[in-house]
């Protein structure tokens, strides 16, 4: 026995293939591992970009999940079939699976939609959808949703790993949506430019859709806000929407530069516009929407203005949610703030007031002030876990003059670079920036902002008064319209601040720089409203009761 062992160990000759034939093995081992894993992970990263595309269309076709038509946009993201968007055809996508849920709002501190769980109420909540009731209210015949989970599964192929017996690999994707439509219920104040320079001469590229060409840069703007007021949801899904009779959700208001006259005494604007005293508190920043109603209702003569510095009364407008009969109905020709944005012939079915808001001129353009008054109606009429919009939209350089500006008429908020007094005549664009700053460092009792859209609606690429500090912003040179209306916009810029040519008596103005550029306005408010209506992903570690439809 040992001369055999000592034979063999002599005798080496043929181990070399053994050892090959082992690493083989090893070999094809560590293959499969790295081209199988391989290619699994990459398949993984086609599956999980399908189901969130899948989810965020699913999410943006939401409030109306009950049918089948959410489910039906999401199978045509889902990339299962060769027909559908984001199809692979290296992913065999074997089930796409829809499901729903009311996500806690309190809690979840995503910014979702409210999901009504009142009891009995016997009316369908914001949005409907098939879950059934909460766990101690199980009376209560509806139940909302505000998020949809998608799951897909598909089978892939492998190629090294089959021979180990493994022919093919399970892959799962799962993603998480908010319903879109009031992801953030939103107050929002309008601040339009109503100078003279707004009713010079007609934009014939104003609108995406123009048959006959002949609506001034005002009725533009104010189609634009219809665009807007089109998209938005006045109150809850189910109601009928009337100004303090429903459960507002987005409500708007609008204020005006130049300022019009205010008479407190019968809380209405008039022609009479006395010279305040010098040192009375400007009212610019306790703005009183009574004046509204009878500015809104076609009269015969547009409403007078005053200078800056005489007690304006900025706002037109307060707070409205009526735009609409119901949150999907088309705008409500008969609601005010649909009749002062009512210019053109844009409403079709409108057979009511539809003169719109005038644009009487007569000042300067002055922002500060009116950026002023728009805060402080945010602020003393602030919701909590409401989120507060301003939208300002203007076509001029800031450069009113001596007579509308100056004086010793004290404000009511304190801002840097303005020493507690009324705006001077100079540097009128730096104050329009400083306003801007301290809007948007307002910080509410939520802890929410404000947050500043501006629209540069053919501004002048050169300007501004003397003794400016704008720096330059967004590419555009300092102490410039551009750069003022940059300096306005909340970051960043390539969400907030919008440039839009005017195109009167055949010229096309020029666009500010590191805006949004849009060719056509109403298309800007439909950018805005997609802003703020938008579905968005959420994380999927949420604890949820998902429901199928």
């Amino acid at each position: 026995m040992n001369s055999l062992l000592r034979r063999l160990y002599r005798e080496q000759d043929g181990q070399t293939l053994y050892l090959v034939a082992a690493s083989m093995v090893a070999i094809l081992g560590m293959a499969a591992l790295s081209i199988d894993i391989g290619y699994a992970m990459h398949a993984q990263r086609e599956l999980q970009a399908n189901a969130d595309a899948a989810a965020n269309a699913g999410g943006a076709a939401m409030p109306n999940p009950a049918t089948t038509s959410v489910v039906n946009v999401v199978d045509a993201y889902s990339g299962q079939t060769s027909s559908e968007y984001n199809y692979h055809k290296d992913l065999n996508i074997t089930a796409v699976n829809v499901q729903f849920a009311c996500l806690v709002t309190t809690t979840s501190n995503f910014n979702l939609p409210p999901c009504s769980t009142a009891p009995n109420t016997g009316t369908p909540s914001y949005p409907l959808c098939g879950e059934p009731p909460a766990p101690n209210q199980t009376a209560n015949p509806y139940s909302g949703c505000n998020a949809l989970q998608v799951v897909e599964t598909a089978t892939i192929p492998t190629f090294f790993a089959k021979v180990f017996g493994f022919k093919s690999l399970n892959l799962t994707a799962t993603s998480v949506a908010s319903a879109s439509g009031n992801a953030v219920p939103y107050h929002i104040m309008l601040v339009l430019d109503t100078t003279a320079s707004m009713a010079s001469g007609s934009d014939t590229g104003c609108l995406s859709s123009n048959p006959n060409n002949t609506y001034t840069p005002e009725q533009c703007a104010q189609m634009g806000v219809q665009t807007l007021l089109t998209d938005l949801a006045p109150c809850a899904q189910g109601q009928t929407c009337t100004n303090g009779n429903s459960t507002p959700v987005d409500e708007v208001g609008i204020m005006v530069f130049p300022g019009l006259c205010s008479d407190t005494a019968s809380g209405i604007t008039t022609r009479t516009c006395p010279t305040l005293p010098s040192g009375s508190p400007l009212t610019n920043t306790t703005a009183n929407s009574t004046y509204a109603p009878k500015d809104v209702s076609c009269p015969s003569t547009a409403p007078p203005i005053t200078p800056y510095n005489n007690d304006p009364e900025y706002l037109l407008l307060g707070f409205q949610d009526n735009y609409q009969v119901t949150d999907s109905s088309g705008l409500n020709t008969a609601a005010n703030i649909v009749e002062s944005v009512g210019a053109g012939t844009w409403i079709a079915t409108d057979t009511a007031n539809n003169c719109g808001l005038s644009a009487p001129g007569g000042e300067g353009t002055f922002y500060a002030g009116a950026i002023v008054a728009a805060q402080t109606y945010l602020t003393n009429n602030h919701t909590s876990h409401v989120q507060d919009i301003m939208i300002l939209l203007s076509d001029g350089d800031a450069t009113a003059d001596t007579t509308q500006m100056g004086g010793n008429v004290n404000q009511t908020v304190l801002i840097s670079g303005m020493s507690g007094h009324l705006y001077s005549a100079t540097a009128e664009c730096t104050q329009a920036v400083n306003a801007a700053d301290w809007a948007k460092g307002v910080v509410q009792t939520d802890n929410t902002s404000t947050k500043i859209y501006s629209v540069s609606y053919g501004s002048e690429t050169s300007g501004c008064t003397a003794g400016e500090n704008v720096p330059a912003i967004g590419g555009n040179n300092a102490n410039t319209p551009c750069a003022t209306m940059a300096g306005i916009a909340s970051p960043p810029l390539s969400q907030y601040f919008f440039s839009v040519p005017q195109t009167v008596k055949g010229v096309t103005g020029t666009v500010c720089k590191d805006a949004v550029q849009i060719s056509k306005l109403n298309q800007v408010f439909s950018a805005i409203s997609s802003q703020l209506q938008r579905s968005r992903l959420v994380p999927t570690t949420v604890s949820a009761n998902w429901v199928a439809p």
